[in-house]
């Protein structure tokens, strides 16, 4: 077992689909800050050891077991301030506040959240995408979450059986709680998708105020692990984007943010022209309790989350 390599004392857990991997993107940019990377398909498990998950019964693909090779993610990297950690999945785990805290007792935990219908949707919109899940009707797939607790009807592949809870997953408030009270308010940074998105800079900055670092460092501040188009105006904007004789010249000739707000006004186009699902309604409600239990826990106006 390698003594000499510190391994991570940064811990980005989640929750899912809520800007982690844009995050982790920033973070891994600032000269005081490691988080292990890879290329291909290594990239996630690099991104995403899980190694401090074991009660969510993850493939061997999806996570790393042994810790000889979790350690080893970090040999070389005792010079940086901050070694992180991104599995977005220690979030929902109910081991990994607990064996996070005796790894590295004095561990810094940051906790990205949106809101839980939004949540919800985009999870199981990825999960569809890597044929992880196999009931394609959103609400139907919610109400499947008790019964995939106990085993059944499981998708025929699934790396993550304990993903396809959404509800559960979305139930942010004893998920924050678990680590406020392990750690210490003090220790613990929630951050909005929402403040992210619409005030990169002024968030950076808090949170590098957070870990004691150099804050006149900032990131190139995109969008990484985005949801590619469902609807066809976005699809076709995609096509022409991605076209060889056309995107070096776009991304030459247009800014970045530009390009962004683009997209999202087609995408606003499209969501502003379908009808509503009037069981989104529904879904909102039974997740008001703990969008106001969280509100209270971090001071914060939730009531436009449901």
């Amino acid at each position: 077992m390698p003594t000499d390599i510190r391994g991570p004392n940064l811990f980005l857990v989640g929750a899912p689909k809520c800007g982690t991997t844009s995050l982790y993107e920033y973070l891994r940019q600032h000269p005081q800050i490691y988080f292990p990377s890879a290329e291909g398909d290594r990239y996630w498990l690099a991104k995403e050891p899980c190694f401090f998950c074991p009660d969510l019964n993850m493939a061997p693909t999806a996570s790393i077991k042994d810790k000889r090779e979790f350690l080893q993610l970090y040999a070389g990297a005792d010079n940086y301030k901050w070694r992180g950690d991104a599995s977005a999945c220690a979030l929902r785990s109910d081991a990994a506040p607990g064996l996070i805290k005796a790894f590295c007792p004095d561990a810094r935990i940051l906790v990205l959240l949106r809101p839980p219908v939004e949540q919800m949707r985009s999870h199981h919109k990825q999960l569809l995408r890597v044929d992880w899940e196999d009931i394609t009707d959103f609400h139907e797939a919610v109400a499947a979450g008790e019964d995939r607790d106990k085993g059944l009807r499981l998708p025929p592949k699934t790396a993550v059986p304990r993903s396809l809870n959404y509800y559960s997953i979305s139930c942010y408030a004893p998920q924050v709680e678990r680590y406020f009270q392990l750690f210490g308010r003090d220790a613990v940074k929630v951050i909005l998708l929402e403040d992210l998105e619409k005030k990169p800079k002024e968030t950076w900055r808090e949170l590098m105020e957070f870990l004691e670092i150099d804050t006149s460092f900032e990131p190139q501040f995109r969008i990484f692990n985005d949801a590619p188009g469902e609807s066809r105006p976005e699809k076709w904007v995609g096509a022409i984007y991605c076209h060889p004789a056309v995107n070096p010249w776009a991304r030459r000739l247009i800014p970045y943010g530009a390009r962004r707000r683009f997209l999202s006004a087609v995408r606003a186009a499209h969501a502003n022209s379908e009808a509503p699902d009037p069981r989104d309604e529904a879904l909102r409600e039974r997740c008001k309790p703990d969008v106001q239990r969280l509100a209270a826990l971090i001071g914060r106006d939730l009531s436009h989350w449901v």
